[in-house]
Parts: C-alpha cells; structure tokens; sequence
C-alpha cells in the first residue's frame, strides 16, 4: 500500500518563503508579475511569500488603521530617523501625508495596477529595513482596512486579440495610477480613455500593459476585446462597420448572421456588450468619427483609445472621457528602460552618464530606444561601448533608429512619415518650413512670418499639427518640437525646394530683424543715431509691433534664444546684412542684461558677415559691440584692437557720433584697467565730438564720464562740475533717454560723496541709481550700483550690509561671468577672515 504523501512541514513552507522573498529582491521582479509569469493569481503568490495566511501573522493585531498607524510611528522612531528624514527620502511623498497616516487617517486604498502607490514606496524606504515579506504582509493588512483584499482573475481570462505584453516596460506611473482611478468607477457608467501622443511614444504598450495587469483582469470576467483600427498604417482606416464586425466576431457572434443595415450593426454590438464586463481598446484610432461608435454605451465597460491625434471631438459627445497626453519619458524612466533592455552584462561597465546620453540621442522616445537597444545588442556590442555609440547615434539620430529597411514597424522615421502622410497639404507644408527654426520654441507670430502665411491659415495649420502630436504647444502660446520630430522636419525640408527654404529663411530674418530693431531703441533709446536704416522686409514677413519698453524687453527674453541661432547658423554670404543687423539688434538687450557670452558669440559671426558685405558702417558697429563684451570679459588686448579698428573706419568716413561712441568705449576700457588719466582724455574726446555733432544724449554721458574719471584722480570740484552739468543736461532729455542717463550719473555721484566723506548723501545717490538700474533691468549696471553700495557700508562701520551688498553683486558677475567676479569675491573673502591675533 502506497503511503500518502505528507504535507510539507513548517521548515519546508518557510524555507520557499524566504527563497521566493530573496529572487523577487534580486531579480526586482514584484509578486504581481510573478504571478502573471506563472499564470497564477496573485494572492496565491502573496500566500506563499508570507508563508500563512495575514490574518494569523506577526501583523494580525494591527486591526484598526489607528493601530497600524502607531505601529508605523514606533518603526520610524526606531530607524533612528525623523518623520521628515523619512518623508523626505521617499518619492512622491510629503511629511503631511505620513502624519496623515501614522494617525490613522487617510490611509489609501491599493492601486488597481502594478505600479507601486505612496504607500508602497513608504514600505520600501530602506531606512524603514522591512524585508519584502512583511512589506506584503502589511499590504495584506492595508487591504484587509480598506476593504479591498485581492480578487483572483480567472487563469483561463478571455484576452482574445490583446497583444502580448512588453516584459521591458518602464515608467507611466502616473498615467497608469490615473488609468487605476477611473477603473474603479466604471461600474457606474461606461467610461472612455484616450492616450494620445506622437508615433513611438508607446501608446499601444501602456494600453496593453494596463490591460493586462491583475486588477484589469479581475474587473473584467469577461475579458478584453482588442482591435488595431489602422488610423496610421498604409491601408486604408478600419470603418466603424467593419471595425463592428471584426469585435463582434471576437464576442462569438457568427459573422454570417451580422446585418448589412448600418444602424442594425451598431444596436446589435451595443446589445453584445450589455451586462458583460468587457475592456474594449482600440489601438491607433484616426479621428473622432472612426471611434465613437464603438464606444461601449452601457455601465460595467471601459474602453481605452490611443491616437496620434488629440480626439477633442469625443468630449462634445460623450460624458465620462479622459484625456492622458503622452510625453517622452522621464530621463530616469528611459534609462531604466534601455538597461532592461540591454541586460545586465552589457551594462555593466557603463557610467550613468553614458546611458543618459543614449537615451537622450534617442529622444527618450520608447521605439526609439527599442530599436537602439536592439542595433547595440546585435551589431555594435562588441565593438563599441555604450557611450560611443551614444555618439554615433547622436550624429544621426534618423538614420541609425531603424532596424532594417523591410521592416517600417521598426523604424522611427517611418512612423513619423505615417504621421506626415495623413497631414493636410498646407499643414505638410507648414511643418517642413518650421523645422528651419533652430530655437527652443516660437509663437504663431513667428510661424506666419517663416510659413508666409496669414494668422488664420497659419493658426489652422498650428492647430493641425498639434493636433496630431507632431507639435507641444506650450503654457504660454509657444510651440515646440520633439527633438526627433526637429530632425524629421529638417529632413523632410532638405527633400524639397531649395528655392522655397530660403525663402522662408529670410522671412524668418526679416521677422526677427524688422521686429527688434524698434525694441532695441525702446530698451535703449539713444542708439537711435548709431541705428542704421533698413531695407523692407521680404513679402510675407509680418514684423510685431511692440507696445513699450516693457513688451520689448519680454519680447527679446522670449526670443533672444532663438534669433540668435538662426543668425548664427546662416551660411556665410547668404544673408550677411540680416546677420549683422540681427548683432545690432540684440545688443541693448545683451548689455542690459549681461549676456556676456551669448553676445560675443553672435558678434563673431556678425563681424564676419559685415567684413563680407565690405560696409563700414556694419564693421564699426559690430567692432564697438565685440568690444564691449570683451571688457567685460577682462580681454583687454583683443577689445583694444577691435576699438582703434573701429576708431579708424569711423574717422575714414567723418562719423562724428560712430568716432564719439568709440571713444567713450576705449575711456571704460582704461577704467577698467585703472589707467584714469588715459580714460579723462578719451572721455574728452566723447564730449567734444558729441558737442560737435549736437548730439544732447551724447554731451550728457560725456559730461559724466570727464566727472567720473576726475573723482578718479581726486579732482573732486571738477568731478562734483562735470556730474551735476551732467544730471542737469540728462534732465532735459526725453523720459526714454533720461532714465538710464540719471542712474548713471547718480552713481557717478555717490563716489564722488563717497570720496569726500558725506556718507549720507553718497548712500542716497547710490540707492537712487540701484533702484532705477533695477527698474530698467539693468543687471550689469545694477550689479556695480551694489558693489560701490559695499563699499560704502563698510567705510560706514557696518560689515553686514556690506557682506550683503557683495553677495547681490556677485550673484550677478559670476552669472555674468564678469572680470569683476574676482575683485568681488576677494573683498568679501576679506571680510569674513577671522581676525589675527
């Protein structure tokens, strides 16, 4: 007689416990996905990993949530950390929230999915040290308090055409969390999600992974009905009829008994649904009217849509909709991604620089990091690194995010060209022409100008595009690309006209140049006489007019970016008076604020297109502004030469003002570098060829610079003459000029008080000409109001407000990089020197 077999003792249940425990760490597996590779429930999982079942664990007496509470407040307490170490070093969750919970309140239902909840991620703090095993059994607690202990979905559920999951899948916790909620109130009335987001962003693969996690399938007894409705693909869309036919014969319904009569077709789907639980998803939907009929209309369904396009048009017909636009992944979440795509061993030696850099060459784009992952593994692993073919793919990103070419599936390209084929002509048209905008983002405004068209065709256009995801529109009335879809764009333009693309080039140039001109003169009215005339823009440009000096200032902080790379990235001699022009334009705005860098960048490329255009105008302006920032720079030799080159184009051509302005350049020069004596004969110069020119603006500012450099070298009568002849003339100016003209000659006059000791009034002059440097947005200039402010507290006995003053400033110089930065850092390192003793 054979004996039984015995069941297993305690040691043996224990003993696969603790194995199962240790693989799930090791492997970072959860129970939810074992027990999907296992084709088994959950709780069974959950079973085996606590060894008996919850309500008899070390955990049975937490049986209230105030009780659970408790337990969790004595278990921070006992890692030695605060309520707020703890909260702080969780994701996703707030010092407020634990309280909430170690009071027993508020404490949160599980999520319907697999990604961990707040209240998961807490259990997981390593600080806390719970081994999996208890953090499931507290989980078994929390369901137990909340109502929700775990249904098993049936082994044998109904997925029907539902692809196969991808094991790889990374990230979307939030849009899976969301997917959560409105699973849990379905029941009520038949709900609607839409996931839109352009080709690759992994539409599809959040829908399946959603559908197929165990709370989809509990909630559904009666499984998933899975249609690909072709809105994207080279046949023709699925219409609603045949998309009817094809989820009724996967509902068991025989395909010959079907009725020919649209309307019949539609009442006898709808009846199919009625009293079942079914998930309907409908993959890669084309438009509103493909999609609306087969929407289930009775309670116990929930469909899930994905398109490309924004199906806006569902809202005005049917209640219950929600909308979850897909962006690219997160960077952790890509490159989270691509090592569980490359496995273990192949990254094991790469730096997390270089799988970030992978990920960004492939726009953080899902496909495009599919695809990628799959080249490396099978063409590039043994002979290159990570982070080198990181650098191979960012030099063309198109060209290498394609597996093969009989496969379009696995081509990034090709699912943007999908995208590109079912654009109407005038929007195909606009998106290749908006591809040649090199900036971060631009407005309508912008589009019209480079598209040649006007608002309302280009806002139709706009609209278009971004409603099929092949353009983000931001907070703020700017729109952008996906860095892949940039590049598709560009590729696209460089198939067509050449003809075409200059021409929207230009009009882009004329946008820009046409339009910051005259802000450049509401920003800093007196270059007005250093301003040279224009041609008309091209035909089809449309230049903005700006209202006040405040709408031009945030009209170049907007757009400075983006001017800026287009006239830096033109071809030398194809639009050279643009370019120069463009330098000329953006200068007052550089110089109120500083941009040091940016400016002398564009200047180098301006100077070159003057040269060409043989003006000498172009050259002498483009060498004063050049200068300028070299100052600032503390590249004394290189501004010097490019002054008396510009010194001598102007005196070859009898420009009085041009010759004035370079002068009042080369006197800062010698401030700078404390040759004060030097500065008062240039600063000479300035006021005689201003006076003789009759130039009001330029005898104010020559008035202060003579003032200045005679406090300089203690002629302090001459110095106090000169500055207050100065602040006399500045107040006899239009309010545009004598603004920036009083603050300069108020700071001229704190130092001259400050020289001879009349403290107060040195700290009002100052305090003036900061406030109204700040008031202008005169970093630079504000900048140095606080450095001389400085120096002044502290000859007034008071170090702090010093110390204070210093610290603004320089903020400001090593933002800037300024040559000041130095000079400053070295006056505050000296005051907070302890004393010798």
């Amino acid at each position: 007689m054979t004996e039984s077999p015995r069941p297993p003792g305690s040691d043996t249940v224990a003993k696969l416990s603790s194995w199962l425990a240790a693989h799930l760490a090791d492997t970072g597996r959860t129970a939810a996905e074992a027990a999907r590779d296992l084709g088994i429930g959950e709780a069974v999982v959950r079973s085996w990993l606590t060894g008996h079942r919850p309500e008899d664990g070390e955990f049975a007496h937490l049986d209230t949530p105030a009780k659970l509470g408790a337990w969790l407040r004595a278990r921070i307490a006992d890692s030695g950390c605060t309520v707020r170490q703890i909260a702080e070093s969780t994701e996703d969750v707030s010092r407020v929230t634990v309280y909430y919970w170690i009071r027993g309140e508020h404490l949160p239902r599980p999520p319907a999915g697999d990604e961990p909840d707040r209240f998961d991620l807490l259990l997981s703090n390593p600080r806390l040290g719970l081994s999996l095993r208890e953090r499931v059994q507290l989980d078994e607690v929390r369901r137990r308090l909340t109502g929700t202990s775990l249904t098993t979905p049936a082994a044998d559920w109904p997925a029907r055409a539902l692809p196969a999951g991808d094991r790889a899948f990374t990230g979307r916790g939030e849009e899976l969390r969301r997917l959560d909620r409105l699973l849990r109130g379905h029941r009520k009335d038949a709900a609607v999600a839409v996931l839109t987001g352009t080709g690759g962003v992994g539409k599809t693969a959040l829908a399946v992974h959603w559908a197929r996690s165990r709370a989809v399938r509990a909630a559904f007894a009666d499984g998933c009905a899975y249609l690909d409705l072709n809105g994207y693909a080279e046949a023709p869309p699925v219409t609603p009829e045949q998309a009817m036919t094809r989820l009724l014969e996967q509902l068991g319904t025989d395909p010959q008994a079907l009725p020919a009569d649209p309307a019949a077709l539609s009442a006898q789907y709808q009846e199919s649904l009625r009293g079942r639980r079914i998930l309907v998803v409908l993959d890669n939907a084309h438009a509103e009217p493909q999609v609306r009929p087969l929407l289930p209309a009775g309670p116990g369904c929930l469909a899930v849509v994905t398109s490309r396009n924004r199906l806006d048009g569902l809202h005005a017909t049917r209640s219950g909709v929600t909308d979850l636009a897909l962006d690219a992944l997160t960077g952790a979440e890509a490159d989270a991604l691509l090592r569980s795509l490359l496995g273990r061993l192949a990254v094991k030696g790469a730096g997390g620089d270089e799988i970030a850099a992978f990920t960004a060459a492939c726009g953080r784009l899902p496909l495009a990091i599919h695809i990628a992952a799959a080249n490396y593994l099978t063409h590039h692993s043994r002979t290159a690194s990570i982070g080198e073919y990181a650098e191979t793919l960012a030099a063309d990103r198109l060209g290498h995010l394609q597996v093969g070419p009989t496969d379009p599936s696995t081509s990034v390209a090709a699912a943007m060209d999908a995208s590109y084929q079912h654009l109407t002509p005038a929007a195909q048209r606009a998106y290749r022409l908006l591809g040649l905008h090199p900036g971060p983002d631009f407005t309508a405004a912008i589009a019209a100008s480079l598209t040649g068209q006007g608002p309302a065709d280009t806002a139709a256009a706009l609209l278009e595009l971004t409603r099929a995801n092949l353009l983000a529109e931001g907070a703020r009335g700017r729109f952008a690309f996906h860095d892949l879809l940039r590049d598709h764009a560009v590729l696209l333009g460089r198939s067509g006209s050449e003809a075409e693309r200059l021409e929207a080039m230009r009009r882009l140039l004329d946008h820009y140049v046409h339009t910051a001109y005259p802000a450049a003169l509401l920003i800093q009215p007196s270059t007005h006489e250093l301003a040279v005339p224009l041609a008309e823009p091209a035909p089809g440009a449309a230049p903005e007019t700006l209202a006040d000096r405040d709408a031009a200032v945030a009209w170049f902080e907007a757009e400075h970016p983006g001017m800026t790379a287009t006239a830096i990235r033109q071809a030398p001699g194809a639009f050279d008076a643009q370019v120069w022009q463009s330098s000329w334009a953006l200068f007052g705005f550089f110089s109120v604020r500083g941009r040091l860098r940016d400016h002398l960048a564009l200047c180098r490329t301006a100077l070159a297109a003057a040269e060409r255009l043989g003006s000498i105008a172009a050259q002498a302006n483009t060498l004063r502004a050049l200068a300028w920032s070299e100052t600032r720079l503390g590249r004394f030799d290189e501004s010097r030469a490019h002054l008396l080159r510009a010194l001598e184009l102007s005196a070859g051509t009898g420009d009085l003002i041009g010759r004035a302005a370079t002068y009042h350049s080369l006197a800062g020069l010698a401030g700078q570098q404390g040759r004060h004596a030097e500065g008062l004969d240039h600063s000479r110069r300035v006021l005689e060829l201003f006076t003789t020119a009759g130039s009001p603006v330029g005898i104010a500012r020559g008035l202060n610079a003579v003032g200045w450099f005679h406090a300089q070298l203690g002629d302090y009568p001459e110095a106090l003459d000169h500055c207050e002849r100065a602040l006399a003339a500045a107040r006899g100016l239009e309010p545009g000029h004598r603004a920036p003209m009083e603050a300069m000659t108020w700071d001229s006059l704190g130092l001259i008080h400050f020289r001879l000791g009349n403290h107060d009034e040195a700290r009002s002059y100052y305090l003036r000409a900061l406030a109204r440097d700040r008031e202008l947005g005169e970093h630079l200039d504000a900048a140095h109001a606080l450095t001389s402010l400085g120096d002044l507290h502290l000859a007034s006995g008071h170090p702090a407000a010093a110390c204070t003053a210093w610290q603004q400033a320089l903020d400001t110089f090593t933002d800037l990089g300024h040559a000041d930065t130095e000079s400053v850092r070295a006056k505050l390192a000296a005051l907070q020197e302890p004393p010798a003793d």
